[in-house]
Order: structure tokens, then C-alpha cells, then sequence
């Protein structure tokens, strides 16, 4: 990647086969906050057998439908679900149609790419008991009864955060109506990615302007001046990830001024400045 890709679609074409029946993954980001994946599972198609993980892993449900068994229970759902799998729940997931299923997928923190990702095992009670959780895993539909608009034409649902188990990452649901907007231009302590359900969002990434649409992923790192509003006709509709969760007590969003100053300098200017001087100048 010659630099930064701020936004990053999906794209059968850029994923994989990863050897499991029916299933093709994407990779779309990898930082140490998150690894992040675009998967897709053909009918009949699984991902691995029972396993589970050093991180939490997330899944989202664009479209078809996924049965995902958490410990002992086998849940059947449907697009617009979250799944929560917290740290040491032995877990697996396959799809009995109709049709293929698409999801956005989650491992939060990202793990050590020199480690194994998936521990699999027999039985959740293989899970060894340094590696098992008190936290509880859960499926989450998105549910207007839950709605808040913390900005007006800006609607949100959290599906996971402190209170949910999730410690390391906060996903919410969001809505935004033709014409309005999140905060004006600020930064974040902590990545934060967008990943574009219905519609077209609008984004303005330190100089850069992007018109986003559809099952397109945005990438925030902490740090970089951003804003997003709706210039469409019709409501967007997207999920947004922070991670690491945001410090209890700490804003959120700190608003920024960013302009340019007219003084741009090119890589071989200071490639000339650190040139060395001739021996005979000296």
C-alpha cells in the first residue's frame, strides 16, 4: 500500500479462500486496535470448528442469515445483528442458507500475528480455566425502540460497550438524515472506523473529501482530523467502531481548526537537507 487508504471497500475480488468450506474473508484493516475483516460464507459453508480466542471478536450481519453457537447455546440470525464473542468463549458459526451470507468481522484488539489466532477446541468446558471469561456472550438486533439522537437528524444505538461486557471497543449504530451531520472537524484518543450500511456518507479526513458508499469501510486513526455528515437524499446508515474504548470521564471528540498554510515542501527537499556536505567543502 503506497500510503494511507482512508477508505476501503469491500471487494470479492481482494479476498481469499481460507480453506474452510464456502469461505472467502477480505482483509480491511489491520492495526494494533482492531483487526478488521470483510467474510463472506456460501450455503452449507462454516468457519472453523469450535474455537475460541485471546481477543473479543465481533460479528455484524449485512446480509443471509448465520446460526452461531456461543458456549452451549446455537443462536439463528438474521442481517442487522451483532454478535459479541468476548475473550475465552469457545465459539463457531456456519451458514444453512438460503443463499451466502456476508459479515463484517472484528478482533478486538487485534492478536499477535506471530501467535495462533483461533485455540480450538472439543467442548466450551476445553476452554483452560486461565483462558475462560466471566463475560457473557450475546446476539444484538439493531432496534429503533433503542434509538437516541445525542444531535439533532444524528440517531445512534450502542450494541456494545462497558455495560455490554465489551471493555475493549465501543460499537454503536448510527443514522443520519439528508442534511445533517456528526461534530464538526475534531480528532479522537482512539481509532475509530465507519463501516457504510445504506447510502452515502460524506467524510473529510485531515485535506482529504470522500463520498462513501455501501459496505465501504472508513479508517480513523487517533489523532487524524475528521468529520462526516450526509449530503444524500436519503438517510445513511453505518456502524461505528472505537477502539480501544474510550477512557471513562475523557470527551470523546476534541474539536480541531485545520487549514493549510501554504508552505508545502516536497520528500526531496529534505533529502537535499540531510545530503551530506562534500569532503572538500568542509
Amino acid at each position: 500500500m503506497a500510503r494511507m487508504q482512508f477508505i476501503r471497500p469491500f471487494d470479492l475480488d481482494d479476498a481469499i479462500d481460507t480453506g474452510l468450506p464456502g469461505y472467502r474473508a477480505q482483509l480491511l484493516s489491520q492495526r494494533e486496535s482492531a483487526l478488521l475483516i470483510a467474510s463472506t460464507i456460501e450455503q452449507g459453508g462454516c468457519g472453523p470448528d469450535l474455537h475460541y480466542h485471546h481477543s473479543d471478536q465481533l460479528y455484524y450481519l449485512l446480509r443471509g442469515s448465520m446460526n452461531v453457537r456461543l458456549g452451549d447455546e446455537v443462536h439463528a440470525i438474521g442481517a442487522g445483528t451483532l454478535v459479541f464473542i468476548p475473550a475465552g468463549l469457545a465459539h463457531c458459526n456456519w451458514n444453512d442458507g438460503p443463499g451466502a451470507e456476508t459479515h463484517f468481522e472484528m478482533i478486538i484488539p487485534a492478536p499477535n500475528p506471530l501467535g495462533r489466532i483461533a485455540i480450538p477446541v472439543d467442548s466450551p468446558g476445553d476452554v483452560p480455566a486461565e483462558d475462560r471469561t466471566p463475560r457473557a456472550g450475546y446476539v444484538r438486533r439493531v432496534d429503533p425502540d433503542r434509538f437516541s439522537e445525542p444531535i439533532p437528524g444524528f440517531t445512534t444505538q450502542p450494541l456494545a460497550d462497558l455495560s455490554t461486557g465489551s471493555v475493549h471497543t465501543v460499537i454503536n449504530y448510527a443514522e443520519v438524515a439528508p442534511g445533517k451531520g456528526g461534530p464538526d472537524t475534531h480528532v479522537h484518543e482512539f481509532d475509530q472506523y465507519y463501516l457504510v450500511l445504506e447510502g452515502e456518507l460524506t467524510v473529510e479526513v485531515a485535506l482529504e473529501k470522500h463520498v462513501v458508499g455501501p459496505e465501504t469501510l472508513v479508517v480513523l486513526p487517533a489523532g487524524v482530523p475528521h468529520r462526516q455528515y450526509n449530503e444524500g437524499a436519503t438517510a445513511e446508515k453505518h456502524l461505528a467502531v472505537l477502539s480501544p474504548a474510550p477512557e471513562e470521564g475523557k470527551p470523546w471528540d476534541r474539536g480541531v481548526t485545520l487549514s493549510t498554510t501554504g508552505e508545502d515542501h516536497t520528500g526531496d527537499l529534505h533529502a537535499a537537507a540531510r545530503s551530506p556536505e562534500p569532503a572538500g567543502e568542509r
